[in-house]
């Protein structure tokens, strides 16, 4: 599926209209006629459903002034507010809220605290909420009324559908750098966006519903990973064998912690390596023969812990010359020795590396040229950077490219919304 972010967007926007000739306001129509398609199908008893439309200035606004228009035309019950005044509406938004208005619909407006007190009792009367109030340009944190009413929607026990991003949600990182509506789905126009995928965002948006409005962004190579990627991937072929497929190496495991690297092996098999073999504690041995038959066992020296030492180092290395490519850390354990030994690997090995768990513990000065991938969840992130867990939960995108650059290397940030960055994508 291809997502894009805001400025991809509207890039795309820019071209429907000034190559294709399309106006706007005709784009508009469509996405309000495809919000109208979407309430049908989702909500079968949408005519006693009680709506309350919130409204912005700009051009979400004008999608729901259309969503409103053929509503009133259906027979449909709902409230509008605007939120701001009709002086301050413009372009294809004012068009679309003029059309509502000579069918007598007048949106109440809401331009100050004491407008909201009053409009409020909307909210509670109803079952079903669209939010239309701010868009894909968010530029700062919603503060001051708007979040006080972005609060009581989401303290509301109405379902809420968010016109293509909920409010306060950035499109384009799924940051939400203030107070953002909670949507129970969001109906997103043209393509998906960035930060409807990427949490926070991911988590206020609900269901998310990709809806063509007539601007075909398959034309263009707008996706923040091209689809050709996938044909980059390595396929066996039909004359493999187990020397010829890819041979993988996984070190870890330590007493108690067996799981992780048998894990990791396992996954090698199912990405098509032909050999794989797991470098672990001498007392795990007994473990992992049991549950990995196809998987060779090199037992190393280990501490009174069950850990891995820094003289088996010479064992790894020998035993790496027959691999393709190395998994450093899954159930290594923490100690000196481990650190220790995560050290000189790097600075030995010349093949490509992965770094999970324990072996991102301690990584600077680190200077490889080989290629290398970081597996962190946000709390090893943070440490790597030198910040909080939450600065990494309210930033993932961008936390994400700043380790890559940093590191050189190819981050996979893991999460519900697994990221992966790398400095040659900038």
């Amino acid at each position: 599926m291809e997502i894009l972010t805001s400025q991809q967007m509207r890039a795309i926007d820019r071209r429907a209209i000034g190559t294709f000739g399309l106006p706007e306001v005709v784009l508009m129509e469509n996405a309000g006629l495809q919000l109208l398609t979407y309430l049908c199908g989702a909500y079968p008893d949408l005519a006693v459903r009680r709506l309350l439309l919130l409204c912005g200035r700009g051009n979400n606004g004008g999608d729901t002034f259309v969503l409103a228009r053929h509503l009133r035309n259906r027979g449909h019950r709902f409230e509008v507010l605007l939120f701001g005044g009709r002086r301050e509406v413009r372009g294809s938004a004012a068009v679309s809220l003029r059309a509502l208005e000579k069918l007598g619909v007048s949106p109440r407006e809401v331009r100050a605290p004491a407008d909201w007190h009053r409009a409020r009792a909307a909210l509670a009367a109803s079952d079903l909420v669209i939010d239309g109030i701010l868009g894909t340009g968010l530029s700062r944190p919603v503060r001051g009324l708007l979040a006080r009413v972005f609060d009581d929607v989401n303290q509301s026990e109405a379902e809420v559908v968010a016109v293509d991003v909920p409010s306060g949600v950035n499109a384009s990182t799924g940051e939400v750098p203030g107070v953002a509506v909670r949507a129970t789905a969001t109906v997103t126009f043209g393509a998906a966006k960035v930060g409807l995928a990427i949490a926070p965002g991911r988590f206020h948006a609900g269901s998310v519903h990709v809806a063509p409005i007539g601007l075909r962004p398959r034309e263009h190579e707008h996706a923040l990973v091209p689809a050709s990627a996938l044909l980059e991937v390595p396929r066996k072929r039909l004359d493999s064998t187990k020397y010829t497929a890819g041979s993988v190496l996984v070190v870890g495991g330590s007493r108690g912690l067996t799981g992780a690297p048998m894990l990791a092996a396992l996954a090698a098999f199912r990405a098509d390596a032909g050999y794989v073999a797991v470098a672990a504690p001498e007392s795990t041995l007994p473990v992992l023969e049991t549950s990995l038959l196809e998987v060779v066992k090199r037992p190393l020296a280990e501490d009174t812990g069950g850990r891995l030492l820094p003289r088996s180092a010479d064992a790894i290395l020998e035993a790496a010359d027959k691999a393709d490519a190395v998994a450093i850390g899954p159930g290594l354990g923490r100690s000196d020795g481990t650190v220790e030994l995560v050290r000189i690997l790097l600075e030995r090995l010349t093949l490509p590396v992965v770094l999970d768990a324990d072996a991102l513990w301690e990584l600077e000065p680190f200077t490889r040229s080989a290629p290398t991938v970081l597996t962190p969840h946000a709390g090893e992130l943070a440490r790597l950077l030198g910040a909080e867990s939450r600065e990494i939960d309210a930033h993932r995108l961008a936390s994400a490219r700043r380790a890559a650059s940093r590191f050189g290397a190819v981050v996979l940030l893991k999460g519900a919304d697994t990221i992966v960055a790398s400095s040659s994508f900038e």
